[in-house]
């Protein structure tokens, strides 16, 4: 079976530093056999949570927006990496509404006993600053993804990246994210890929 590797880029920069990093997360769990998705939060129409409670019937939410693509990729994931930069210890708004939205996820799992195949994930955090914290949003994302059903398993740090091509400029930290990639895939099958 190939893996299904979903990728969820929350920066508003179409070439910034962190997408940048899911792109190379990407690559390299391609280059090890996985197919992936990718999609960019902040190019969405994704309309945040009205918090009706209408999902926790059914395990699916009523506003009709783009989420309804990000649903199924992410239903049907092996592994969810989730990159966003951070605003103020925290995760970018557009990574927000989506996680706020996966609420019907989480009602799956926790309200309807909705089971699903074991999958895996991964969190990439890009700062500006040197000192950044990147406790809130990891906590965040590790409860968002053990929430829709996911496993956590990396979290990739990146402090100190205040130009718009600091990624872009270390072959070092391009490396580490294709690295993060291959090594998602191997959770999904430790044995070697034909």
């Amino acid at each position: 079976m190939t893996p299904f590797v979903v990728g969820l880029n929350g920066s508003p920069r179409r070439e910034g530093n962190s997408a940048t990093l899911l792109g190379e997360a990407l690559q390299g769990a391609e280059a090890h056999g996985a197919r992936t998705a990718r999609f960019d939060l902040a190019f969405m129409n994704i309309s945040p949570c009205t918090a009706c409670d209408e999902c926790f019937s059914f395990g699916e939410c009523v506003l009709e927006d783009d989420m309804s693509l990000l649903y199924k990729a992410l239903e049907e994931a092996d592994v969810v990496i989730v990159c966003s930069p951070i605003y103020f210890s925290g995760i970018s708004s557009y990574t927000k509404l989506a996680v706020d939205r996966c609420q019907a996820l989480w009602a799956r799992r926790k309200v309807l006993c909705v089971p699903r195949r074991p999958g895996h994930g991964a969190i990439v955090l890009c700062a500006a600053q040197p000192d950044a914290r990147f406790d809130n949003a990891v906590s965040e994302l590790r409860a968002f993804l053990l929430g829709i059903g996911i496993a956590p398993k990396e979290v990739m740090r990146v402090p100190g990246a205040g130009t718009r091509t600091y990624v872009r400029e270390s072959e070092e930290l391009r490396a580490s994210a294709r690295a993060l990639g291959r090594a998602m895939v191997n959770l999904t099958n430790p044995g070697p890929w034909p």
